[in-house]
């Protein structure tokens, strides 16, 4: 009886570590992890984190590398967040591309991609040209990943940089490290 009950505690505890709850990848070198509760993603280290709350009061985390000479940040990560988000992604997916043909925005690319832990992911990539600090205009490329958790939380990670830096400072790096828990 002891040896069943030993060999049931070995077979639980190895089935718990098979539960299908991956953890975030390691960031790639160069690259420091953002945690949030249920969701993560790589950016460059020596970026400043911020936390504040868009316009609805929702949470907000904004990722900021130095600012180039056109006054445009190198590279920018923003990830909002909508709990008991309830209009699904056929919905977002209107309202998005709604809002960035409203604000001139081209959309280069869309389409369903894999965000790992995601019930639904949906890929949107805009290009546009923004005033910046000192007057300057930048053109701009942007991603934004709509990610839904099984709880119904709705995220929406953005990726953005001056089009001629988006590769080199490793915009595709952190678009590829999201990640979300359910």
């Amino acid at each position: 009886m002891v040896r069943l009950t030993a060999l049931a505690c070995s077979l639980l505890v190895a089935l718990a570590g098979c539960s299908g709850k991956e953890e975030p990848p390691k960031p790639p070198a160069g690259f420091t992890t953002y945690k949030g509760d249920v969701y993560s993603f790589a950016y460059p280290q020596g970026w400043n984190v911020t936390h504040d709350k868009d316009e609805r009061g929702a949470p907000l985390v904004e990722v900021h590398g130095p600012a180039a000479a056109s006054g445009a940040y190198r590279g920018q990560v923003i990830v909002s967040r909508t709990d008991r988000f309830g209009g699904g992604m056929d919905a977002m997916k209107a309202q998005a591309r709604g809002l960035n043909q409203l604000n001139g925005r081209r959309i280069v690319r869309q389409g369903d991609v894999k965000v790992p832990g995601a019930e639904q992911a949906w890929r949107l990539e805009t290009a546009y040209e923004e005033k910046t600090s000192t007057g300057a205009t930048a053109r701009v490329r942007s991603i934004d990943i709509y990610a839904l958790t099984s709880g119904g939380t709705m995220l929406d990670l953005t990726v953005r940089a001056p089009q001629e830096e988006f590769d080199a400072v490793g915009m595709p790096k952190v678009e590829s490290s999201f990640w979300v828990r359910g």
